[in-house]
Formats: C-alpha cells, sequence, structure tokens
C-alpha cells in the first residue's frame, strides 16, 4: 500500500468522524466505547506480537526494517507501542523561532533560520529587523535567549546577511527591549502606605516596605476594580469593593491565593521611580 493511500483513509476516518459530531451525545458516546474496546484489542494483539517478534532470531533486525514502512510507524505510534522520532536539531531551532515570531511581527520584522551547526545557530533578519541599528538587542534579548532556552548545544546565534541592507524604515526600539518609565519621586510613596502614579500603559499602585519599593497593577485580580479606593491596615490592602485583600510586600492574595497580584520591577535613579511596564 502506497503512503498516499494511508493519508487517504486518514482523511476517510476524519470525514466520518465530523459526521458523528452532530449525532446526540448517547449515539457519540455508544461509538466511542466501540472504538476505545476495538483500539485495546488491537494494542494487545500489537503487544504480543512484538513480544513474539523479539524473542526470534533476527527478530529486532525485522522489526527495525518494518517500521521505516509509514504504515507500520503510525499505527504503532498511535497506540504508544513506538516513540515518535525525536524532533533534529533544525526542527527545535524553528519551533524556538517561532515563539518570538509574534513580537518580532509587530514591529514589522521577521528571522530566517540559515543554519544549525552545534554550538552555532546562523540567522537571518528580515523587515525592519534587518540593518536596524536595535538588531543586535533584538538578537540578544529575544532571538538568542529563545534558542538557547530550547537547545542545549547553542552557545552562539550569528546574524549573517546576503546583499545589501533593506530600505526599510527601523523601529524605535527592540520588540523585547523593557519599557521603563519614571512614574514618581521616591519621596510621594508612603511607608507600608499606598500612592498611585498614571502612564500611558497602565495605573500603577505603589508602597513602600521595609525600605523597598513595591509596584502592582492598580487593578484588583478579582474583577478588575482600582485598589486605591481600598483600606491599607497592617501591611494588609482590602480592595473596597468585594473586600479582596494583598499582602503590599508581595501582592499575594489572601482571600484567593491562586491570583495574586503581579509586580512590576522597579529601580530608583536620581530620587525617581522607575517602573518597567509591558506592552
Amino acid at each position: 500500500m502506497s503512503d498516499t493511500n494511508f493519508e487517504q483513509l486518514v482523511g476517510e476516518l476524519e470525514r466520518l468522524e465530523s459526521i458523528t459530531a452532530s449525532w446526540p451525545a448517547s449515539q457519540q458516546q455508544t461509538l466511542q466505547a466501540i472504538r476505545t474496546t476495538i483500539e485495546q484489542i488491537q494494542a494487545g494483539a500489537f503487544r504480543h506480537l512484538l513480544r513474539i517478534v523479539k524473542e526470534q532470531p533476527g527478530g529486532l533486525d525485522a522489526l527495525s526494517e518494518a517500521i521505516q514502512e509509514p504504515w507500520v510507524a503510525n499505527v504503532l505510534m498511535y497506540h504508544e507501542l513506538l516513540r515518535p522520532p525525536a524532533p533534529s536539531l533544525h526542527e527545535r531551532v524553528e519551533v524556538a523561532l517561532e515563539t518570538v515570531r509574534p513580537q518580532l511581527a509587530s514591529h514589522n520584522g521577521d528571522v530566517e533560520l540559515v543554519s544549525v551547526e552545534p554550538p552555532e545557530v546562523k540567522i537571518r533578519l528580515l523587515g525592519t529587523c534587518d540593518g536596524c541599528a536595535l538588531s543586535t538587542l533584538t538578537v540578544k534579548l529575544g532571538i538568542e535567549k529563545a534558542i538557547k532556552e530550547a537547545v542545549e548545544s547553542i552557545e552562539v546565534v550569528t546574524i549573517v546577511k546576503e546583499g545589501p541592507a533593506r530600505a526599510t524604515s527601523s523601529p524605535d526600539k527592540s520588540p523585547f527591549e523593557q519599557h521603563w518609565e519614571a512614574l514618581c519621586d521616591v519621596s510621594e510613596i508612603p511607608e507600608e502606605g499606598i500612592h498611585v502614579a498614571e502612564s500611558e500603559k497602565a495605573s500603577v499602585l505603589l508602597t513602600l516596605v521595609k525600605g523597598e519599593i513595591k509596584a502592582y497593577p492598580n487593578a484588583c485580580t478579582h474583577l478588575g476594580m482600582p485598589l486605591d479606593t481600598g483600606s491599607v491596615k497592617n501591611g494588609i490592602l482590602t480592595c473596597a469593593y468585594h473586600g479582596f485583600q494583598y499582602l503590599l510586600s508581595s501582592g499575594e492574595c489572601l482571600t484567593a491565593p491562586e491570583i495574586q497580584l503581579p509586580r512590576y520591577p522597579t529601580k530608583i535613579e536620581e530620587g525617581k521611580v522607575w517602573v518597567q511596564l509591558t506592552d
């Protein structure tokens, strides 16, 4: 049987399954029970067959040859009797690049994988990323980080060019560059009290706890109501709307621990409080 016929059968199976999707729930449950039972019978039969073949002289060689046939490999993988082949280094790097492409696309840029030769990966920047003055920062903060996290054997990410730089306008910052904004003076933030500073990106709630400035979104994680109208007592902020309580020191929600306040990074420069806001 050819590979094309195998794909046709899979397509036919998907077509039939789409028909049953409109059946009443009781009929779908019955059909699923029949299918599960048949699959269990098949899996059991395959396990016995594999055990017997492995015990025969030359059996392992025969199995190795058999699983090169897509029909055999796909059926055994379906029944979890054969592990899917591990993705190649090239595929793993491509998967990593897919995670950063949306951010690059938001700045009309893209990235192309040129080669994978551990410990080095070569890439080509496209669109506004090509020739951009911030391309080195883009690679370091986003692309290189994603690749190294996905493939441990990669140590170097190199940008390669072919031909002159593209005549495109460059963005004013890397898509991976974090946005810092000076929101207020340090003196405006009370010890274990709250101060609200507004920016174009967010309303920010600031507090000073044991000499350390903390910054959180000025929005209750319950329903998003502003927190600055709430009360503070013993280092605990209570939302004025539904009583949700938060530790000012960490943002932990005492009412529902699974929905704590996210925290913005902060720094102090020349008496100003700078907060790192996400896009």
